[in-house]
């Protein structure tokens, strides 16, 4: 096994300020050419008023979800387990790499594809247009129109005034599709656009998708991972733990991983979700979460992993484990009897980077049942 370690300190923001600074990462998506960047960032995590740079072993961590993103699992699956002092953010960290970059890989359809599909929708549709990153505008799908030879969607983003007119329309031709996205907002539009709109203009996750389209992660609910484990202390992390991104000495957005992970009990009215959280308790899992996760399971800890780790079969798994916790040497058990009886030989298809020393991981192929 691989040594690997996080540090022994048990506050949040003592875990956080350990392990050195990583000064600036990369979100990262492999293609058929190679590992591509998506975005790279300066992320900073907040203390006491002070901006703290991220350590490296959160992005070892980042780094960990994203390569499993692209791990296939079609006849095996890869399960992980990861031995450390104390499991503070690592559960959190490994989803964010799972959730940016599934968005990276599967949230941008072809442009003609995408095209027709907007086509075959009624007028009056309410539609999301992003001119750019920072331009985003509430809108709805008007009669098509033809400019220069080119057939082009037209998109109505203020309000028509039976007295003064206006009712500005954008027309959108084909290469430009992806910038149009269907929308559950109500339709009304704004006498005047001022194309700043908080739902679908987010800083800070426009700078860790890079490329990718941030308004889907608004609008589109799907299931990429799921966390088992205490409700309570993920929920710190992912909701109250404040972080930012940095330029040049300056703070460029501020935000939580509850922007991107999107975590279902944590969405309310008619937000998306990108992830599930499993409260380790006497209630199994539903069968919604059972069936609708796309790619991996994340157990931080023994006592959900002993409880419900034989669910999910099909995908992968990331088991992480604190030495001190009640149940530490049974799921040790049960994760070498899964290695020694179910191990496949199958490439692993993934290279974790090396590891600070300390910890120890452990990766290998199953054979999915």
């Amino acid at each position: 096994m691989e040594a690997y370690i996080i540090c022994g300190r048990t506050s949040p923001e003592a875990i956080l300020k350990s392990g050195g600074n990583c000064g600036g990462w990369s979100f990262m998506e492999y293609s058929k050419e190679g590992w591509m960047t998506l975005a790279h960032v300066n992320m900073h995590f907040e203390d006491s008023g002070v901006w703290y740079t991220l350590p490296n072993w959160a992005e070892y961590f980042i780094g960990i979800g994203k390569q499993l993103a692209s791990a296939d699992f079609s006849t095996s699956r890869i399960v992980t387990a990861i031995v450390l002092p104390t499991r503070a953010y690592c559960a959190a960290f490994i989803s964010l790499g799972l959730v940016v970059s599934d968005a990276a890989k599967r949230d941008r359809p072809s442009e003609a594809a995408h095209f027709e599909k907007l086509f075959d929708l009624p007028i009056g549709t309410p539609v999301i247009l992003r001119l750019s990153p920072r331009k985003v505008m509430r809108g709805v799908l008007q009669e098509p129109d033809e400019y220069n030879g080119k057939l082009c969607l037209r998109v109505q983003v203020e309000s028509r005034d039976i007295r003064r007119g206006g009712g500005l329309t954008h027309l959108i031709d084909e290469p430009h599709a992806l910038q149009v996205q269907p929308a559950k907002h109500s339709g009304k539009l704004p006498k005047v656009q001022n194309a700043k709109n908080k739902r679908f203009a987010n800083r800070f996750v426009d700078s860790l998708l890079g490329d990718a389209d941030p308004v889907q992660l608004g609008l589109r609910s799907k299931l990429v991972c799921a966390i088992v484990g205490k409700k309570n202390v993920l929920e710190y992390e992912i909701r109250q733990t404040p972080l930012s991104i940095h330029a040049k000495g300056n703070c460029l957005a501020e935000a939580q991983l509850q922007d991107v992970l999107r975590v279902d009990r944590f969405v309310s009215g008619q937000q998306s979700y990108r992830s599930a959280l499993v409260p380790v308790g006497s209630s199994p899992p539903s069968g919604d979460v059972i069936s609708k996760i796309e790619m991996a399971v994340v157990f931080d800890g023994a006592a959900g992993f002993l409880k419900w780790g034989s669910m999910w079969s099909s995908r992968h798994q990331i088991i992480i484990l604190d030495r001190t916790e009640l149940y530490f040497d049974d799921a040790i058990s049960a994760i070498n009897s899964r290695l020694s009886q179910n191990r496949t030989d199958a490439e692993l298809s993934v290279s974790f980077s090396p590891a600070p020393p300390g910890g120890e991981v452990l990766a290998f192929r199953e054979t999915i049942l």
